[in-house]
């Protein structure tokens, strides 16, 4: 008996004479994954909106933050959350947008009809987003010649090349925003050198395009763009935007009078302007033709405005009301939104599938369909409906 409880008895004396901290297990400290994945849901939610590009790494004891992020509080809060993850050595190499090599020119207008925003800094990469002349940018950093910038009302994050951007400082573009304005109200138009309808072209437009103002003189707009070319575009084309914005009437037969201008426009994936649609994008330039800022993408514009009941017979919806889809025709409202269009009324609605075209919910018409009917998943009130 003796020789088996020997080790045991042998064991307890030396555990009793070793140093509690040797003893006792200390707590782990929190993984990376874990604390970053909450600094990041509480500052960047919605990635295409937000930078917060951060990772990590270990150097002897230390553990190092590393990346980019567009907010400082978001770096303050990420080492704080290190800290209090029990990491006791933290090394900050996280950097904060817009970065060093910006310079003092860190906003920017867009400076062409249709301003290409893509995912990566490279023509071949995925168009992701266009912004129309005159719409402000701010720049965050330069890579490869290219400007990562966040565009428009909607801040949607992208490169664009930089014959697409004109870099001002701070100042300039609120000169800028102080001048006068017009804004093209044509599909397609040319600003010419001189007022004249044979002079050399200086640059085309979209509808929606903004110029600064020189005056208006014999049918003509005297027009300066943002990288100060100048020219003149004819008065049939362009409006005083001040003028324009107070003509704007958010009204559901004003939203379909805008939508179908636009039948036939061919669908492309990223766009937002008159050479091509992507679902929400067609959405957006038609409420932003009628003087509202929708955000860039349907399942983000699926949380403003107010909620329509979608019943079994429709019967709450209106025309003008944005309707949104599932990926899959099963019926199952819960799915997440992969497509939008706009309400027409008597089961009609216009959207961007291939085209700009119309369809509908009756399973007696001619242009139904059974496949969106059940892929119908929420619907959305961004005008005040008619009685």
């Amino acid at each position: 008996m003796f020789h088996r409880r020997a080790p045991v008895a042998i064991l307890i004396l030396v555990l009793s004479l070793l140093p509690a901290s040797a003893v006792q297990q200390q707590p782990a400290a929190k993984s990376a994954d874990d604390f970053l994945k909450a600094v990041k849901q509480r500052f960047a939610p919605d990635t295409r909106l937000a930078v917060f590009d951060v990772t990590t790494a270990r150097e002897g004891d230390a553990l190092v933050l590393k990346g980019e992020v567009d907010d400082a509080a978001a770096r303050a809060a990420a080492l704080k959350a290190a800290h209090d993850a029990g990491h006791a050595q933290v090394v900050d190499r996280i950097v904060v947008l817009p970065d060093a090599s910006v310079g003092p020119q860190q906003v920017g207008v867009v400076t062409v009809s249709v301003g290409h925003m893509r995912a990566q800094p490279r023509h071949a990469a995925e168009l992701v987003n266009e912004v129309l002349m005159g719409a402000p940018v701010s720049v965050l950093k330069k890579q490869n010649g290219w400007y990562y910038v966040k565009a428009g009302t909607e801040k949607y994050l992208g490169w664009m090349e930089p014959d697409h951007v004109a870099l001002m400082t701070p100042q300039e573009l609120s000169a800028w925003n102080a001048a006068p304005k017009a804004i093209t109200t044509t599909y397609f138009g040319l600003i010419r050198e001189t007022a004249a309808p044979t002079a050399q072209p200086v640059s085309d437009t979209v509808i929606g395009d903004v110029l600064k103002s020189r005056g208006a003189r014999a049918g003509w707009i005297e027009v300066e763009l943002p990288d100060g070319r100048k020219g003149a575009i004819e008065a049939t084309a362009a409006q005083d935007l001040t003028a324009w914005k107070t003509s704007r009437h958010l009204t559901p037969e004003n939203i379909e009078s805008t939508a179908k201008m636009f039948f036939g426009v061919s669908y492309l994936w990223g766009g937002t302007s008159a050479h091509g649609f992507d679902c929400s994008g067609f959405v957006k330039t038609v409420f932003y033709l009628n003087g509202l800022d929708l955000a860039r993408d349907a399942d983000q514009q699926g949380d403003q405005g107010q909620n329509v009941s979608i019943d079994r017979d429709l019967a709450d919806l209106k025309k003008g009301d944005v309707l949104f889809f599932g990926p899959r025709p099963t019926g199952d409202r819960t799915q997440h939104i992969s497509h939008v269009g706009l309400y027409l009324g008597n089961g009609e609605f216009i959207h961007c599938a291939g085209k700009v075209k119309r369809n509908s919910f009756d399973p007696k018409s001619p242009i139904y369909s059974e496949n969106l009917l059940k892929r119908l998943v929420r619907a959305r009130r961004m005008a005040s409906p008619t009685t």
